[in-house]
């Protein structure tokens, strides 16, 4: 057989044309479980998956008008976390009695947030009655100050009130009022401290599809073969690789090696933005039931930035297993289930199946089922979002441009080729808001 028969590897998600050869036509079916005979139900086009069946429900969302969307304009965009307003913290050195003198005398201890205080602020220690003030701070340890005990300590203060008791390590500190004397002068407030910078940039991607002449003519069964359907093809894989990007993808910046100049930019995508709330469900003792799954989901709506409802993107088996421990009733409960809202019957929803569950608070969660971005491995795994702490941004004037026939002058009297090319961030401003939930109920180990 002459090459031009042969069986090429096409990297796409349908049967290529030229597979198609009807001297070839039993090891195209062979070689392909997409590939339907002409005799089934209906036509071979329309058995086939199509792709407004496309799992990208994140990526719709993203881009909807519940999410900011903003415009880069650098390559790198910054922004910082502040702590929440909680004006708490906890010891992380255990304090003896010692380590509380007062009359005038100072003593050391250890706060694990030592940044909140500062010279003339009143801590409590409430368990036990304790009321001191910070003399000095030493953020840094560079001081090197020591406890009774020998070990470093962040905090330089006196009692004020209250017994000289030993107090163990990982005790609440309720911080209070910076305090003046009569003649004094006030102090520097500390209610906020901006957290370590956080930094994302943008990704610049592109990808093409290209079909003959000759095909283009061609009639072909349904729209296969056409420029159309090339298109609409190239157009579904890009989104579906932009979407896990969005969610899984690792920031890095550098020389492109594949090119002689230029850099190569890529972005995080949400899940490895999200650093306070992971739920490991399949560990021990920690699997998918109503009341620690509250429990969990309570804690990213504390912070004064957190919206009152939440978007909750999960795969097949998580789905499931949320939907069962909602309808157990155990602290979540199950408000409302939707009918498949599937792109395929509805275009104008995220195209996901999609229930509502409410926690005991009352607060709102939107659990969305993505078939396709979290599959396989991931297949209970899900990542909580907040509308309000994630924003959307494209390079200006590069969001999802088309780029019409770039084939060289030569070779565009054979072939057609159509190119999409992106630039996307996504940047999430208190990661405390979102949650990522590892594993369902397959429990790591079997009891």
């Amino acid at each position: 057989m002459s090459d031009q028969y042969v069986n090429a590897r096409y990297p796409i998600t349908t049967i290529a044309p030229a597979q198609l050869s009807a001297l070839d036509l039993g090891a195209a079916y062979e070689a392909s479980r997409d590939f339907r005979v002409i005799n089934w139900w209906g036509r071979p086009d329309e058995i086939k998956e199509q792709e407004v069946e496309n799992d990208t429900a994140y990526l719709s969302y993203l881009q909807s008008a519940r999410v900011e969307q903003f415009n880069i304009t650098q390559p790198i965009i910054k922004w910082r976390v502040g702590r929440p307003a909680s004006m708490k913290t906890t010891n992380d050195v255990a304090i003896a009695a010692a380590d509380l003198p007062g009359g005038g005398s100072a003593g050391y201890i250890g706060l694990a947030d030592s940044v909140i205080v500062g010279a003339g602020t009143l801590i409590h220690f409430v368990e036990y009655g304790v009321t001191v003030r910070v003399l000095d701070t030493d953020d840094d340890e560079s001081e090197v100050w020591t406890n009774d005990a020998g070990s470093t300590c962040n905090v330089k203060c006196e009692l004020l009130s209250g017994p000289a008791v030993a107090i163990p390590v990982g005790k609440e500190a309720r911080i209070g009022s910076v305090v003046m004397g009569e003649q004094g002068t006030p102090g520097e407030g500390h209610t906020t401290a901006p957290g370590d910078p956080q930094w994302n940039t943008f990704q610049l991607v592109g990808i093409y599809g290209t079909i003959t002449r000759v095909q283009m003519e061609s009639e072909m069964i349904g729209a296969w073969g056409t420029h159309e359907k090339v298109r609409r093809d190239t157009y579904y894989q890009f989104l579906m690789g932009k979407q896990n990007d969005l969610l899984f993808g690792r920031r890095w910046f550098g020389t492109d090696s594949q090119a002689t100049q230029g850099q190569l930019w890529l972005c995080n995508g949400i899940v490895p933005q999200i650093k306070s709330y992971v739920y490991n469900a399949g560990s021990r003792g920690l699997h998918m039931e109503g009341q620690k799954l509250n429990d969990f989901l309570e804690y990213t709506f504390d912070s004064e930035l957190s919206s009152v409802e939440k978007d909750w993107f999960c795969g097949s088996a998580q789905f499931r297993d949320v939907r069962k421990a909602a309808l157990q009733g155990e602290a979540i409960t199950m408000e409302s289930m939707p009918g498949l809202q599937s792109g395929a019957t509805n275009p104008g929803t995220l195209g996901a199946n999609s229930m509502v569950i409410r926690l005991q608070s009352g607060k709102k969660v939107t659990v969305h089922e993505l078939r396709k971005a979290f599959d396989g491995a991931l297949a209970d795994w899900g990542v909580l979002v907040d509308a309000a702490n994630v924003g959307y941004g494209s390079y200006k004037a590069i969001r999802e441009l088309w780029f019409q026939d770039i084939e060289t002058p030569a070779q565009r009297i054979t072939k057609r080729t159509d190119a999409v090319v992106d630039t996307f961030s996504v940047c999430v401003k208190d990661e405390s808001t979102m949650a990522v939930i590892r594993g369902g109920t397959r429990s790591l180990i079997q009891r």
